[in-house]
This record gives C-alpha cells, sequence and structure tokens, in this order.
C-alpha cells in the first residue's frame, strides 16, 4: 500500500493529497485551493501543511505524483516543477499523470467524457469506463478539439470546466458533481499513480514535463490579420 504525495493544479483548482493508496480506511489528508489562490505561492506551504497534518515527513513517503495537464500553462508548469524539486530532495520516484484521467478517477463515474476549456472555443478531452471491478479504462486518448464538433454518447456523462460547451451533451454532470470531483482531483491523481507504480511506470525526474496537446498556444500577427479580413 504505497503512501503517495499527489499535486494538481492543471485547471482552477490546487489540491494536494497525501493517501495510502489500498488501504481500507481509505484515510486520506489534503488541502483544496480554488480561483482566488496563486498556485505558485501556494503549493509548497500546502504540501508542509498536509505533511503536519498527516505527522510524516516527505521522506516517509513511497512516490510523488503530479497532474501533468493538459491545462494551465503555468498551472500544469508549477506542479511539474514543484513533483520535480521533491523527488529530488526526498530521492523519491517521480510519476507523471493524465489531469483529466485523474479527474474521471476522481468522479466515480462509470461512463464519463472529461472536457477542460483550454480557451479558443476548444477544449481538452478524453473519454473513460470503468468496469465491474472499478478500474478505470481509457476510451479515447487525451486531445485538444473544437467544442462544437466533440460528439458524445448518449449514455456518456460529460463533467469538467468545459461540459458546458459541448453542444450535444446529452448528460452534463450537476455543478455539485463537477465540484465533487474536482476537490477530489488530487485523489484521483494518486489513485492513477498508483496502478502505474505498480507497473514501475515512473517518469525519472529530469525527464519531468507537463503533457501538451495543443502544437500552438498563441498566434503570431500574421495569423491576428487573417483572422480579421476573414
Amino acid at each position: 500500500m504505497p503512501l503517495i504525495l499527489a499535486i494538481e493544479s492543471s485547471s482552477h483548482v490546487g489540491a494536494i493529497a497525501l493517501v495510502r493508496v489500498g488501504d481500507t480506511s481509505d484515510q486520506a489528508f489534503g488541502e483544496v485551493a480554488r480561483n482566488d489562490i496563486k498556485v505558485s505561492s501556494w503549493m509548497l506551504p500546502a504540501v508542509q501543511r498536509v505533511l503536519t497534518q498527516a505527522r510524516l515527513r516527505g521522506e516517509e513517503v513511497d512516490a510523488i505524483a503530479f497532474g501533468a495537464g493538459p491545462g494551465s500553462f503555468s498551472g500544469v508548469r508549477t506542479a511539474c516543477a514543484t513533483a520535480q524539486a521533491l523527488a529530488y530532495a526526498w530521492q523519491k520516484p517521480l510519476i507523471r499523470v493524465d489531469s483529466l484521467e485523474a479527474l474521471a478517477e476522481a468522479s466515480a463515474l462509470s461512463r464519463v467524457t472529461i472536457a477542460i476549456d483550454a480557451r479558443m472555443q476548444e477544449i481538452y478531452v478524453a473519454s473513460f469506463t470503468r468496469g465491474d471491478t472499478g478500474a478505470l479504462d481509457r476510451l479515447t486518448q487525451t486531445s485538444v478539439c473544437s467544442a462544437a464538433l466533440l460528439a458524445v454518447p448518449n449514455d456518456m456523462m460529460v463533467l469538467g470546466s468545459g461540459a458546458h460547451l459541448v453542444a450535444n451533451a446529452l448528460h452534463a454532470a450537476s455543478r455539485e458533481q463537477t465540484e465533487h470531483a474536482q476537490s477530489n482531483w488530487a485523489l484521483g491523481v494518486a489513485h492513477v499513480a498508483a496502478r502505474k507504480l505498480a507497473r514501475r511506470e515512473i517518469t525519472r525526474a529530469s525527464d519531468a514535463e507537463p503533457l501538451y496537446v495543443r502544437n500552438n498556444v498563441a498566434q503570431t500577427e500574421a495569423e491576428r490579420a487573417a483572422a480579421k479580413v476573414q
């Protein structure tokens, strides 16, 4: 039962969780902060507060996991850099987790499409299903696409900050479902990471990087000018 410190800040939610995955008591320590925080100054003190709450030292953690995105440029880089630094300092394994998969895990839904607002009328999207054992299986790879063009099966729940942008979604998660999943986002990171740790899917600290699925996040002057003409 690995003790995992999980970090997630790919969206407007910052979350830290310390959990011994597989413990039947399901005891976890954590902290969640939302829109009004500057995640870069909040994160390390939050990690220390969670460790203090658990009465543990960083050296007692078995692995460090981080939500690699896709998502906010500064958010995913902050999570990556913080996890990388802690892995170096504590000499612990580092595990890179797809943030959309982690949110699907946290949702506990049986069939879910995660849609995260990627701005520019686009969404980061991936779909998952959960078997009888509770294990999460991926149906589609994480990608970025136009929200208007996304086709969602009728039996699929859509959850995330971009769910309201999906025009043909019949089953959008409620605000309560969304907030519950977001509050447990770091726990989702930890549970996905535990499965990866068991398979020895570990990222070297020197190789840690965010997950990017969009080739271009800004338009050149020529592209902006062409858009105005159209």
